[in-house]
């Protein structure tokens, strides 16, 4: 075989490895411990879809939840990133984040205004302080609450310029408000003042 032919075979080659490389990539549904769950949730719930009460749903709640899990699965199955939270608030953000490979739970870290957290890593939830103003969300009076974000969102943190409130984009069936006794993560009782004088140091691109 000539030689400019053997070049041409394997420029041929590199090419097309280089054109099929993101199928091979993995998706966060083969590694997040929440996919399971959230497919075992959206088969129960489907089984009982012409008898909605059975779960104690109306026809419209449980269609509703329903749509949100499907959701949650297919931003899972579809996206190659942990969750990642970009913080664009105009100062810290607390946020609670993990490198997947290692097994040890999430530690709070501190998001600077206009940095997103690395791809490696895991934006697993924002930490709402004790005073904190979200819009659209009820939170606990008095005390910390915990956004809990699912694998493969992306999230992006403002506030208000009227307002003066958090608003987090991302859609509503991809984020959780949970009360700090519902984990058992390391949760302070901190205000909106504690945080923004903290450093930032969350791991970032």
């Amino acid at each position: 075989m000539k030689p400019g032919k053997i070049i041409l075979i394997v420029l041929l080659f590199v090419i097309t490895i280089g054109l099929a490389q993101p199928s091979w990539a993995d998706r966060i549904s083969e590694d997040s411990p929440d996919y399971p769950k959230v497919v075992q949730t959206l088969n129960s719930l489907i089984q009982v879809r012409k008898n909605p009460e059975q779960m104690g749903y109306t026809t419209e709640e449980l269609q509703q939840k329903i749509a949100a899990l499907e959701l949650q699965k297919q931003t899972m199955e579809t996206s190659e990133d942990w969750a990642r939270c970009r913080n664009e608030t105009g100062k810290p953000l607390a946020i609670y984040a993990r490198k997947p490979e290692n097994s040890t739970l999430n530690s709070l870290y501190y998001l600077g205004n206009g940095e997103t957290t690395d791809e490696d890593w895991d934006c697993d939830a924002i930490y709402l302080p004790n005073d904190a103003k979200v819009a659209g969300l009820k939170l606990p009076i008095g005390e910390p609450a915990i956004l809990k974000i699912i694998d493969g969102t992306q999230l992006v943190a403002k506030t208000n310029p009227n307002t003066q409130e958090l608003e987090f984009i991302a859609p509503t069936a991809l984020i959780e408000v949970l009360k700090a006794q519902q984990l058992n993560w390391q949760i302070p009782n901190l205000a909106s003042s504690d945080i923004d004088v903290q450093s930032p140091n969350a791991p970032i691109d």
